[in-house]
């Protein structure tokens, strides 16, 4: 598991395609290519995968247990100047509940991408085809100093963060997470837990809401969310100075490229730190074939702090940082 995190880490990592051919069984079929790709601004790791349609022996595609991964393809990637070629590899899968063979992927490790810069794709199929998409990465994020920067702030119920707009169509993705250390049975273990930016009560429950790709310029926390996420951290330990708490918090903006924001408008998809499913019916930029290719480009909030006196009020240790 610990592999598979190291692999699929994104605001947009690795990318999955639905592959299930829509056909009736009686008539042709045609074999399809599905390739998805977002280049990652923040780690050189970036990671592809490459999919062929199928067809079930009956109505269900769930029946249908053959990995439809596609290996040895010549992938490339042209970026400021240099080309870079993916290598195929595979890990363990954690789910066999359809697929027993390993998951097969590809990788590059020798690059990232930067603003606003041109990059294009060639993928030539081991049957001879080929596939291609271009796009532009995402511009700079820059915050506006009218952002809060401590929490709480100034006896405000609320926490709020802006930043700049991009190209027309751009999406964001937001995201908070708390630092904090546990001591379990003498051991200090280092922890992230992801905040939501409210909460909803359904059927009488309270229900985490997180901040999901938009076009929005800004983001708004309700102090309560952040208050009932700290508390959560320690729920059904009596003793609260098993944990420290950062003072600084984790705060950063994924600017995603407008392929990959066109997907989320027009599908209502999502996009995560571990995948985005994608359905190869609704959309694609990939000429020859479908799928996404694209990028995202993030940037850190590196302003925002607890105070201390709230999470003493915990019962928490608190971490002072410079």
């Amino acid at each position: 598991m610990k592999a598979l995190k190291t692999i699929f880490l994104i605001l947009t990592g690795l990318v999955f395609i639905s592959c299930e051919e829509d056909f009736n069984p009686y008539g042709d079929y045609f074999d399809r290519y599905a390739f998805t790709c977002i280049l990652k601004s923040d780690q050189n790791y970036q990671t592809a995968t490459l999919l062929r349609s199928y067809r079930p022996d009956g109505y269900d595609p769930i029946t249908y247990t053959e990995d439809p991964s596609v290996i040895g393809a010549d992938i490339r990637i042209w970026y400021n100047d240099s080309v870079f070629v993916f290598r195929d590899t595979s890990v363990a899968r954690v789910d066999t509940s359809r697929y027993k063979s390993p998951f097969s992927y590809y990788y590059n490790n020798k690059f990232r991408v930067g603003n606003r810069k041109t990059i294009e794709l060639e993928v030539l199929l081991p049957n001879g085809k080929r596939l291609r998409s271009t796009s532009v990465t995402p511009g700079q994020i820059n915050y506006n100093n009218q952002s809060d920067v401590i929490i709480p702030a100034g006896g405000k119920s609320s926490v709020q963060i802006i930043w700049n707009t991009l190209d027309n169509g751009t999406f964001f993705a937001p995201r908070m997470a708390i630092r904090y250390k546990q001591n379990i049975n003498g051991a200090i273990v280092e922890k992230t837990k992801d905040v939501p930016y409210k909460y909803v009560n359904q059927g009488g429950s309270q229900v985490p809401v997180y901040p999901a790709p938009s076009a929005s310029a800004t983001i708004v926390y309700d102090l309560s969310a952040i208050t009932k996420i700290l508390e959560e951290i320690s729920a059904g330990d009596p003793n609260k100075q098993n944990y420290s708490v950062y003072q600084k918090i984790i705060f950063s903006v994924a600017a995603l490229d407008l392929p990959t924001s066109r997907y989320i408008s027009s599908t209502g998809g999502t996009i995560d730190d571990l995948t985005v499913s994608v359905d190869v019916a609704d959309y694609t930029n990939i000429e020859g074939g479908f799928g996404l290719f694209g990028s995202y480009s993030k940037s850190d909030y590196m302003r925002l702090r607890f105070m201390q006196n709230y999470i003493e009020s915990f019962g928490y240790n608190f971490i002072l940082e410079n």
